[in-house]
């Protein structure tokens, strides 16, 4: 039986008393799911522990529709979130995403909840507020004054009348009779309610069994008791009973309460993890550190610990509780689909290393760097102020959409190959006739190749005829599905889409518009795209391979016999963006006519001007300021710490001590020199297109563009910066602010002259 609203009882003595109003909250599990998809062969081994409360716009949405629900209701879902992304199944409690496969997990509609503010569970909850339902201890509160207030308050409607019509005669002898009367009703039923609580306590009617080994004991209108059914004596019961509900601790015994209050609500959040989840960079970092150095392994509940609790800030930053009333229904007028590229097999080992966590990131890097640039809000909202659209340095609520949705497309899990597991090929025994490439890989280096393995191992996939058509089945289907999913829960959505695809991705992306598959495919996009953004891609390499040019459609000539060597990827405007230390990243430019190979890469803007702005923009003041930057960055440091190791700092000469603390000088000094002494051959050469040249390019790309660099930082050479630069796009604010700035300025007009920087 489902208890969904409060209701009026009549206790033994005729007095109509509405059951309290039960204030409910709706919760979400954070750290353990119901169940993953399939492919993590997850089994849930324990229950959840921490619960976090949904917004108070999700939290209402859910109640009504609960409270609405019949046996007969068909949809029993509601969405939730920061752009509804998330939906709740009423049926089975649980929260699991919209447009992609992830984590389900469980809900629970708060009514009662432990002395931690956290709610019991929903097969629990239904029971115990059955029992309250019918022992009614809301009547039999151990208050005597208030409970006589109460009944003062609920005299029967015949007194009412006998007391109004004796003030309108204006006997002042029938109003003190009526007085009297009202009050010793009152004394009367009081007496009668003090030996009924009496009566039940001495036959047990306030305590409820449970079918775990426990037992709850009501003790007023808002306070029980649970504890082992064991403890049964009369001793122990009238301990119980005076204590149970204080402040007093008492051994076995655990407090809960009816009803969520907002004081809970304050103690769940200071009990959530602070850490935000780190950056791949560092995820790398780390499984470097662990191969090379195996005696300092974390120990692996460690890791499953902070795994989970990445897990739950993840989901925390997903759910977006202040903005989801706000951002519910907010105008969309660009999707981007996002196809992830190589390295997902890492997902199986970091529950963080997954595209989905990623596309997040993404998604919430844009709307950061959105709300602090007003060059990014006025490309959103061109035909208003940008003065006017901010209220005392902050943007008006209206103002604070950037029209953009991002949507992952996973699709490596589809594809029947992994790294540690056997082919499915079998001899005429019945035995594995492969082993697994972790199987067949050398002992010299094996911890670097396990991880290389995982990162690049979808590259060689792609040339495999049996996975490149598995490989394009599975994103083209995804693709219309997410599109076809996202136009039934968005229908008035009429705006642009767009594809981002990362490494891998990128050239699967670029070879289904340019419909490089198998020509009796029927598979096909239910949808237009207006930019493709290729992200650390290898399309550059793999095209070269196959001695393919890329052109636009329109300026292929049929009649010339090298157009069959032309690929033109169907969308308005291509974009190939890359970081200068990812080993993965080609370039595009010089495969639409080998001259564009002498235009340097066109450089991403920095998304927003600050101290890492300035931080990486030393990288061009060479190799020697970047050395001198380093010893005035330790130089800074050890000043700062100076008297903290006063005891312990080592001796140091003359000579270096003069080096660090001049090193600032010479920064100083070579940033003011600069510009009067700077060689000729070092100064950067700059060409304009030609007519020929701008037309072959924006007929790619309105910018007149195809190939863009993002900013270098000083420090970014090492192994495993070249990795990390691989599967960091989406954490970095200057590739998410040069999409964002790229697909809100879609509706431009080809540039008419372009100049370009030029090696010589």
């Amino acid at each position: 039986m489902q208890f969904r609203s409060n209701s009026t009882s009549t206790d033994a003595f005729g007095s109509d008393i509405k059951t309290p109003k039960l204030k409910v909250k709706w919760f979400y599990a954070a750290d353990i799911p119901n169940s993953k998809p399939d492919w993590y062969e997850y089994t849930k081994s324990k229950e959840p522990e921490k619960f976090i409360p949904f917004s108070n716009y999700d939290s209402f949405r859910l109640e009504k529709c609960y409270q609405s629900i019949t046996d007969d209701s068909i949809d029993q879902t509601v969405q939730v979130s920061e752009d509804r992304l998330f939906q709740v199944n009423l049926k089975n409690f649980e929260l699991s995403p919209v447009y992609w496969e992830g984590p389900v997990y469980e809900v629970r509609r708060g009514c009662w909840f432990d002395s931690n503010g956290l709610p019991l569970s929903h097969s629990l909850t239904q029971i115990i507020e059955g029992g309250y339902q019918a022992k009614k201890p809301y009547l039999y509160g151990d208050d005597i004054k208030d409970t006589k207030s109460k009944l003062l308050s609920k005299i029967s409607k015949e007194t009412v009348n006998k007391f109004n019509k004796s003030v309108k005669d204006k006997n002042k002898h029938q109003l003190k009779e009526a007085q009297k009367e009202i009050e010793e009703k009152a004394d009367e039923e009081l007496k009668l309610k003090d030996q009924s609580l009496k009566d039940i306590q001495s036959k047990h009617l306030d305590l409820l069994d449970l079918e775990n080994g426990k037992t709850v004991l009501y003790c007023d209108e808002r306070n029980a008791v649970m504890f082992p059914s064991s403890m049964n004596s009369d001793f122990e019961l009238d301990v119980i009973r005076n204590f149970g509900a204080s402040s007093i601790s008492l051994m076995s015994v655990e407090k809960i309460s009816r009803g969520y209050t907002e004081e809970m609500g304050k103690t769940i959040f200071d009990n959530l993890p602070s850490n935000p989840l780190p950056d791949l960079s560092e995820i790398f970092h780390d499984e470097f550190n662990d191969s090379f150095n195996p005696n300092q392994k974390t120990d692996d509940k460690d890791k499953k610990l902070a795994d989970r609790e990445k897990q739950t800030n993840d989901l925390n930053n997903l759910m977006d509780l202040e903005n989801a009333e706000s951002t519910s229904n907010r105008q969309i007028d660009h999707l981007i689909l996002c196809i992830h590229g190589i390295g997902q097999v890492l997902g199986h080992k970091y529950e963080s290393v997954n595209f989905t966590h990623s596309i997040n990131v993404l998604r919430s890097t844009m709307n950061n760097v959105y709300l602090h640039d007003d060059r990014y809000q006025k490309l959103a909202y061109p035909d208003d102020d940008v003065n006017e659209m901010k209220e005392k340095g902050e943007l008006k609520p209206q103002f604070k959409n950037n029209k953009i949705q991002v949507l992952p497309i996973s699709w490596r899990h589809k594809i029947d190959f992994h790294p540690t597991r056997k082919l499915q090929s079998y001899d005429e025994n019945g035995n594995h006739r492969l082993p697994s490439l972790s199987e067949i890989n050398v002992d010299g280096v094996k911890p670097l190749r396990n991880i290389l393995g995982d990162v690049v191992l979808d590259v060689l996939l792609y040339y495999e005829p049996k996975y490149v058509n598995q490989v394009f089945d599975a994103v083209i289907k995804e693709l219309n599905r997410v599109y076809k999913l996202y136009k039934e829960k968005n229908p008035n959505f009429n705006g642009k889409i767009h594809i981002m695809g990362h490494s891998l991705g990128s050239a699967i992306s670029f070879d289904i518009l340019s419909k490089h598959f198998e020509k009796e495919k029927p598979n096909t996009l239910s949808f237009e795209v207006e930019n493709l953004f290729c992200v650390g891609s290898p399309v550059g390499v793999f095209k070269l391979l196959e001695q393919t040019n890329i052109k636009a459609k329109q300026l292929i000539n049929e009649k010339d016999p090298n157009s069959k060597f032309c690929v033109s990827p169907e969308c308005k405007n291509l974009y190939n963006i890359f970081h200068p230390c990812d080993p993965v990243g080609y370039r595009m430019e010089p495969l639409v006519s080998p001259r564009f190979a002498n235009l340097r890469p066109e450089e991403v803007p920095f998304a927003m001007k600050g101290f890492n702005t300035q931080i990486k923009g030393l990288a061009s003041l060479g190799d020697e300021l970047s050395e001198k930057f380093i010893k005035a960055t330790s130089w800074f440091n050890k000043s700062k710490t100076k008297e903290e190791a006063k005891d312990i700092e080592v001796p140091k000469t003359t000579e270096e001590l003069a080096s660090e603390e001049n090193a600032l000088g010479d920064i100083i000094k070579n940033i003011t020199k600069s510009s009067e002494n700077q060689d000729p051959d070092d100064i950067i050469k700059k060409k304009s297109l030609s007519e020929k040249d701008l037309q072959d390019l924006t007929a790619l790309n309105r910018s007149g563009r195809i190939d863009y660099s993002l900013p270098m930082g000083v420090f970014d050479i090492s192994l495993v910066s070249a990795i990390s630069a691989h599967v960091s796009y989406f954490e970095d604010q200057d590739t998410a602010g040069f999409i964002m700035k790229e697909v809100l300025a879609s509706d431009r007009s080809p540039v008419e002259r372009k100049t370009a920087q030029v090696y010589k």
